[in-house]
């Protein structure tokens, strides 16, 4: 799903993913791109790692990257894993 990431959504997707077993989300952009994300509704790759962690999930599946980041899913993946896990 797309979402614009602000209280009200992060509520709503953190409770709907509470406790799942694998938490898919999508997030087209890196951090620094943090306010084109926010402007196109979409989330990044930090902020699905952050809710992943705030819904006790036990895996983190991130998906629908920006074309601007082609060959680089590894970057989108890295920074939503550390915020997830902590490192």
């Amino acid at each position: 799903m797309d979402a614009r990431y602000d209280q009200e959504n992060e509520d709503k997707i953190v409770e709907l993913a509470q406790g799942a077993d694998i938490f898919y989300c999508e997030s087209p952009y890196l951090e620094q791109d943090a306010d084109k994300a926010r402007d196109r509704y979409h989330l990044t790759a930090r902020q699905a790692g952050i809710m992943a962690k705030k819904a006790g999930v036990r895996e983190l599946v991130v998906f629908h990257y920006s074309p601007r980041y082609t060959g680089l899913g590894h970057r989108i993946e890295t920074e939503a894993q550390r915020a997830f896990r902590g490192s």
